[in-house]
Parts: C-alpha cells; sequence; structure tokens
C-alpha cells in the first residue's frame, strides 16, 4: 500500500498489524461509517513515562452523559503553556477523506479532588464549518470560575472563512484551574483538507489543542482535560472521532540544569543563545501560569 504525496507538511503513517474496527458490518443500501482515534504524541507526559499516551476507551465522548473515563491516563503538570501534538488513526474499514473545509476542534476542562468543593467540569464544542461557502461557526466558550485569586477567562480559537472556530474551555476551583483551546478548522486544514487515510493510517498534527493556563496549587487536586473533532459526513461517509481525556495529577520529575562551564569557555558576549534566557525564566514558573491578553 502507498500514500499519495501530500503538498504541505505533515508526519503521516500506518500501523501494520493493527485492529480494524467494524469489518464486514457495512452492505449494500447502508449507511457508511468511519472511526478516528486520537492519541498524544507530544507536549505531555503520563506519570508511567509515557509520551504516546492513546485514550483507554477509543468510542469515548465529550458528552457529560457519556464521558467515563475521566481521570485515566493520569499525567504529569505542565510546566507552561503548551500546544498538545495529536495523532488522528483511520481505525475502521472504510478510507476517510476529509473536506477542504473543516469544523473546529471541540474541547473539555475539569477540576475535582479538592476537600469541601465539587466536582466542576467544562465542555466547549467545536464550530461547525459553513456550507456552500457560508461562514463557519464559532467555536462555543464554557467557564466556571470559584474562590479564585486571579481573573481568568476562557478562550476559542476564531473562524477563518467557511472554517469552523475551536473550542474554549476553563475550569478554576479554590486556585487550581485549566484553560484549553481547540484549534480552529483553518488551523487543521492544513494538514487534513483533501486527506485521504485508508484503514489503518495516521496523521500528526501539531497543536490540535493548546493549554492556555494551569496551576495546581491543592495536593490531590486531579485536573482534567480533553478533545474530539466533531462529527462530520463527506464522500457519502459519516465520521465520528472518539475522544481522547486524560488528568493532570501531579508534578513531573525536576531535573537539575548541569553546573556551570569552566570561565575559560564561556562563550563570548552577545553570543549567548537567547534560549538560554528562556529557559531560567520558565524555571522559575513552577506550576503556575495565566494567559496573557
Amino acid at each position: 500500500m502507498s500514500l499519495r504525496r501530500l503538498p504541505y507538511p505533515c508526519v503521516v503513517g500506518i500501523v501494520l498489524g493493527g485492529v480494524v474496527l467494524g469489518a464486514g458490518l457495512v452492505g449494500p443500501g447502508r449507511a457508511r461509517a468511519g472511526l478516528i482515534t486520537l492519541t498524544v504524541v507530544g507536549g505531555a507526559t503520563a506519570t508511567d513515562g509515557s509520551t504516546v499516551v492513546a485514550d483507554p476507551l477509543a468510542q469515548e465522548s465529550l458528552s457529560g452523559t457519556t464521558l467515563t473515563q475521566l481521570g485515566s491516563p493520569l499525567m504529569f503538570d505542565p510546566t507552561g503553556a503548551v500546544g498538545i501534538t495529536v495523532r488522528l488513526q483511520n481505525t475502521s474499514d472504510q478510507e476517510i477523506a476529509f473536506p477542504d473545509v473543516l469544523p473546529g476542534v471541540s474541547v473539555l476542562t475539569g477540576v475535582n479532588g479538592i476537600t469541601g468543593y465539587t466536582s466542576k467540569l467544562n465542555v466547549a464544542a467545536g464550530g461547525a464549518s459553513g456550507k456552500s461557502g457560508a461562514a463557519g461557526t464559532d467555536g462555543a466558550i464554557s467557564r466556571t470560575v470559584i474562590d479564585l485569586t486571579d481573573s481568568m477567562f476562557a478562550v476559542s480559537s476564531p473562524v477563518v472563512g467557511s472554517h469552523g472556530g475551536g473550542g474554549g474551555a476553563l475550569t478554576g476551583v479554590a486556585d487550581n484551574w485549566i484553560g484549553l483551546t481547540g484549534a480552529s478548522g483553518s488551523e487543521l486544514a492544513a494538514y487534513l483538507a483533501n486527506l485521504h487515510l485508508a484503514p489503518g493510517q495516521w496523521v500528526d498534527i501539531p497543536d490540535f489543542v493548546r493549554i492556555i493556563a494551569f496551576q495546581r496549587v491543592t495536593d490531590g487536586a486531579h485536573l482534567g482535560f480533553g478533545f474530539d473533532l466533531p462529527t462530520f459526513s463527506f464522500g457519502g461517509i459519516t465520521v465520528t472521532c472518539g475522544a481522547w481525556t486524560g488528568t493532570f495529577s501531579e508534578a513531573g520529575d525536576v531535573t537539575l540544569p548541569p553546573p556551570p562551564p569552566p570561565v575559560s569557555s564561556l562563550p563570548e558576549p552577545g553570543s549567548v543563545p537567547l534560549w538560554f534566557t528562556g529557559l531560567g525564566a520558565l524555571a522559575l514558573c513552577g506550576r503556575r501560569f495565566v494567559p496573557r491578553h
């Protein structure tokens, strides 16, 4: 099997020997269905050290009535605003084709495990793409804040042309907070527009969602997050995307920087890379950061 050459920079692959779902279920006269699963492959690390993290329940939904796996997998806290790279894999027995205009990403945030407070959850749907050249729909915004010292806001990503906007969710309880913004359809289009994925093939998308605010100051507090791509139909196939959810539950291991080099080996003034200063600033941030407007 070969992949067609793509005109834009992205990572595409095929998993050999993987499980293909739904084989034999499509017959004459039946509507065809496609299934996409999501895997985190960059920007977050599970507490077991894994950097490639699948969702335990591939067909989970961000709907509050069917969300059953929030809390697993457990993840190390982020140390700054970060984009999450996500792998979309076709796990159905149908080739999936993506349209040239796309919906935005839906997102979820939640806070639980704080004594004296009930669990709070926010879900913000991605905006739909416009039909026949119509403008796309704004992504939803969902926000809950209780007993916060700072003012915190949910931020969505904008509509561009007929592409939908990404959802924005923020949950904050007793100075523990998490904010998440989904990619817009326009951002997804750079990787997905007119792409065909055969069964088992996948594509990696940087900044599928962005963590824009995070603080966990209470021991035992769990800050949940999740995302999916809204269901869409194209080429006679209705494509459903299983949601990915996880929970930030503890600080990651802090690695001390190496000792400074001898004075004789220091670079000339003006030649120190700018990122060195940035790393120092990041080290001072700890587990707290807020969005800048």
